[in-house]
C-alpha cells in the first residue's frame, strides 16, 4: 500500500519516467489509435488519441488528492506493476504528471452524466507534459486510472513507455455490474480490472441454541472484505432463499417460527413476531462486517406446490407479501444496530406471481434482483424480462437482473457466445434495468469471455459490435490474428446459441418435456422452433426452421476449418463440441420423420440406420472433446486441478447414446 502520508501531502509515490528531457509529442494516425483502444475494456464512452509521448521509465509524479482513499491508492499502486517500477525513489523533477482532481470546476461537466458519481475525465495537460483526471466521486478517478493503466501495459518497450495524451469522457450505462456466487470472491481483482463493481456470495448464518443470530462470509473468501472495498467492489453479503434457513438453527431455537396447520415444514410463520428478530439479526450480523454496506435477502425460491403457514394470522394471505413485510421489518430492526445499512431483495420463480404486489410495498431505496430459474438461467433468445418489471423501473425503483452470463448453469461447456451476451445486456438496458448480478457457473474462467462481454456492455452498449468486442478481447489476449479470431466469432457464436437456447443437451437433465430418445419413439418430438411455457426449448427450441437448420450445419462445419487454421486448441475443441452437438440434432429431426407409431418402415431402415449412427457419432465427438476442452481452461487452483466439471455434461451425453441405442435396438436396427 502506498504511504498515507505522501498521498495528504498530494505525492503518490510512482516512478515510471525520466526527467532525463522534456518529452516530444509525437501524433498517433487512427489506424494505431484504433488499435491502441482495444486494449481498453470497457471501452470508454468518449475518448481520443490524436498524440503520444515517449519517455524513459523511471520518474513520473502522480498527484493524489488528500481524500482520494484506498480506492484511489491501490489503483495509483497498479500503475506501478507493469511497468516493474515498484521501490523506485520519487522522481525529483517529473517530465510527466498525471494530476488526480476530486470535483472542483473542471469535473463540473459530470454531475450531467448518467451514473455521474463513477464517471471521469482525462485530459492532457495544455503543456503535454502530462494528464489530468478529474471525477466528482474516488471510484472515477480510480475508474480513469484502470484506463490509463491498460493504455500504458501494451507500450512498455524495454527502459521506454509510450503515454497517450488521451482525452476522454467515460461513465457507466448501468450502475451495478457484477457476479455472484462460484469463484468470483477469488476474481474481485480480475472484475475490479474491467470496471465490475459488486460481487455477492451466501454467506454462513444461522441462530444458535439461545436464539441469538450470526452471520460471516464463509470460510476461505476472506478476499470479500479484505480485497474487495480496496478495489472499488462493493460486497453484498446474502441471507439465503428463506425456505433454505430454517434448518439453520431456526426450528430448534424458534419452534414457533415452523409453518401450522399443515404448511409446508421448509415455510416460516411470518405471522410470529420472533420472525423480525431473526431476519434482522442476520442482516446486522452481516452488515457488521467489514466494508460492507448493504445486504441482500433472498425470497422464497421454489416451495415445490407446499402451502406456507395456514395459521390464523398466514391463511388467505398472499405468503410472498407476508414475506417482504417480515424482511422489511427485519430491516428496519437491523439499522437501529447498523445505521444506513441498505437492503438488497431477490424474487424467484415463487414470488413471480405476487411480485407487483412484493413491488408496491417496497421504498424506492430497496434495490430488487430479478431472478427466476427457468426464465433467467436460460440460453434461449426469448426476451427474458416481463414487462411489468420496465413498468416499476420508470416508477423509479432500481431494478437489477440476474441471469446466466454462460450457456448453462451446473452444466460445464465452452460459452464464448458475444452475439447471446450483447442481446442480453441490450434488453437489460433498453428496458431500464440498474444492475447485473451475472452467475458463471463452474467457475468464472469457465466462461470468462462472456463475463468480460458482459462487463464491456454494462458499462457501454452502444460502443462496440459484438465482433469488434472478439477483436479487442483478441488484441487484449495477444492472440496472432485478431481478425480471424473475430472472423470464427462471427460463425461460431450464433450455432452455439442456437444449440445452448435449445437447452441442448442440459435439457436432457429434466423431466420436461421428457427424454428426446424416449419422446422419438413415442412419436412426440415438437415441429423445429417449439418452446413450451416459455422455458422449456429442448430439443430445438432456437432453431426455426429447416432453412435455419441448414445454416447452422454448414456454419458448424466451418467454424472447426477456422478454428483449425488459427490453431488455437481451446477454440477448436469448442467448435468440435457445437458440430457434434449439430450433427446430433440434425440426426434426431431426420429420425423424426422416420419414426410412425413407434416402428420404422421397411423401405426406410437404411436412412433410419445411417441416422442413428450419425447421432452417436456426434454425441460420442462430445463426449471425447470435452474433457480434452476442460483441461486447457486457465487459472483453475491447484486444488481443484483433478476436478473435471464436464463430468455432467459428458454423463449427459452417454446417456442419451444408451438410451438412442437402445430405441434402434427395439425398433429392429442393427447398429
Amino acid at each position: 500500500m502506498l504511504n498515507r502520508l505522501l498521498a495528504a501531502i498530494i505525492c503518490a509515490p510512482l516512478a515510471f519516467l525520466a526527467a532525463a528531457c522534456a518529452a516530444q509529442t509525437v501524433s498517433v494516425p487512427q489506424d494505431e489509435a484504433r488499435l491502441w483502444i482495444c486494449h481498453t475494456v470497457p471501452l470508454p464512452k468518449e475518448i481520443t488519441i490524436r498524440e503520444k509521448v515517449s519517455v524513459p521509465v523511471d520518474g513520473v509524479a502522480v498527484r493524489v488528492p488528500a481524500r482520494a482513499g484506498d480506492v484511489v491508492l491501490t489503483a495509483v499502486e497498479s500503475l506501478k506493476q507493469p511497468l516493474g517500477t515498484a521501490g523506485r525513489p520519487d522522481p525529483l523533477s517529473p517530465t510527466f504528471t498525471i494530476n488526480l482532481e476530486l470535483g472542483g470546476p473542471s469535473a463540473e461537466p459530470l454531475k450531467s452524466l448518467k451514473n455521474a458519481g463513477q464517471a471521469c475525465r482525462i485530459i492532457p495537460a495544455p503543456s503535454k507534459d502530462g494528464l489530468t483526471i478529474m471525477a466528482l466521486q474516488p471510484i472515477g478517478l480510480r475508474y480513469g486510472l484502470v484506463t490509463l493503466n491498460q493504455l500504458l501495459r501494451p507500450r512498455v518497450r524495454g527502459s521506454l513507455v509510450e503515454i497517450p495524451l488521451v482525452e476522454m469522457m467515460d461513465w457507466p450505462d448501468m450502475a451495478d455490474r457484477g457476479l455472484w456466487g462460484t469463484d468470483s470472491f477469488r476474481q474481485i481483482p480480475w472484475m475490479a480490472e474491467r470496471k465490475m463493481n459488486i460481487v455477492e456470495q451466501i454467506s454462513n448464518i444461522g441462530v444458535r441454541p439461545d436464539g441469538s443470530t450470526f452471520g460471516k462470509y464463509k470460510e476461505g473468501q476472506d478476499a470479500l472484505v479484505e480485497v474487495a472495498p480496496k478495489l472499488g467492489v462493493n460486497y453484498v453479503p446474502v441471507v439465503l432463499h428463506l425456505e433454505q434457513v430454517i434448518g439453520k438453527g431456526v426450528s430448534d431455537a424458534y419452534p414457533q417460527l415452523v409453518a401450522k396447520n399443515g404448511g409446508s415444514p421448509r415455510s416460516m410463520c411470518y405471522s410470529e413476531p420472533a420472525v423480525v428478530d431473526v431476519i434482522g439479526g442476520w442482516i446486522a450480523d452481516l452488515a457488521s462486517q467489514p466494508g460492507v454496506r448493504e445486504v441482500d435477502v433472498w425470497m422464497t425460491e421454489n416451495m415445490a406446490g407446499e402451502k406456507g403457514c395456514l395459521c390464523p394470522g398466514c391463511a388467505g394471505q398472499d405468503r410472498n407479501v407476508l414475506e417482504i413485510r417480515a424482511i422489511l421489518a427485519g430491516w428496519e430492526k437491523a439499522k437501529k444496530r447498523v445505521p444506513g445499512v441498505g437492503l438488497r431483495i431477490l424474487t424467484s420463480e415463487e414470488t413471480e406471481d405476487s411480485n407487483r404486489k412484493i413491488f408496491d410495498e417496497l421504498p424506492l431505496d430497496v434495490f430488487i434482483w430479478y431472478y427466476h430459474s427457468l426464465l433467467t438461467y436460460t440460453a434461449n433468445s426469448m426476451p427474458m424480462l416481463r414487462p411489468y418489471l420496465a413498468e416499476y423501473a420508470k416508477k423509479g425503483h432500481p431494478i437489477g437482473v440476474c441471469p446466466n452470463l454462460v450457456y448453462s448453469i451446473h452444466f460445464a461447456q465452452p460459452s464464448t457466445g458475444p452475439q447471446f451476451v450483447h442481446a442480453r445486456m441490450s434488453e437489460f438496458l433498453q428496458k431500464g434495468m440498474s444492475g447485473l448480478l451475472g452467475y458463471a457457473t463452474p467457475r468464472v474462467n469457465y466462461g470468462r469471455f462472456n463475463v468480460e462481454a458482459a462487463a464491456e456492455w454494462g458499462w457501454n452498449l452502444d460502443g462496440r459490435s459484438p465482433r469488434e468486442f472478439a477483436y479487442s478481447w483478441a488484441v487484449r489476449q495477444g492472440l496472432r490474428d485478431p481478425e480471424k479470431f473475430a472472423d470464427w466469432c462471427d460463425v461460431a457464436g450464433p450455432v452455439s446459441w442456437a444449440v445452448s437456447g435449445s437447452h441442448w443437451a442440459s435439457g436432457e437433465n429434466r423431466n420436461v418435456p421428457g427424454k428426446v430418445a424416449k419422446r422419438l419413439k413415442e412419436g412426440t418430438l415438437p415441429e423445429l422452433g417449439f418452446v413450451l411455457w416459455d422455458a422449456y426449448a429442448s430439443p430445438w427450441g432456437d432453431i426455426k426452421g429447416e432453412a435455419h437448420l441448414q445454416r447452422l450445419l454448414v456454419d458448424s462445419a466451418k467454424a472447426v476449418q477456422m478454428s483449425r487454421e488459427m490453431g488455437i486448441p481451446e477454440f477448436y475443441y469448442e467448435s468440435l463440441v457445437y458440430r457434434g452437438h449439430m450433427e446430433a440434432i440434425q440426426a434426431l429431426w431426420e429420425l423424426r420423420k422416420l419414426v410412425r407409431n413407434g416402428s420404422i418402415r421397411e423401405q426406410d431402415r437404411e436412412a433410419a440406420t445411417r441416422w442413428f449412427r450419425a447421432y452417436i457419432r456426434g454425441l460420442q465427438q462430445v463426449v471425447d472433446v470435452l474433457p480434452r476442452w476442460e483441461r486447457l481452461v486457465p487459472g483453475r487452483p491447484e486444488e481443484e486441478k483433478d476436478w473435471m466439471f464436464t463430468d455432467r455434461p459428458v454423463e449427459t451425453a452417454q446417456r442419451m447414446i444408451d438410451e438412442m441405442r437402445e430405441v434402434a435396438r427395439e425398433m429392429g436396427i442393427r447398429l
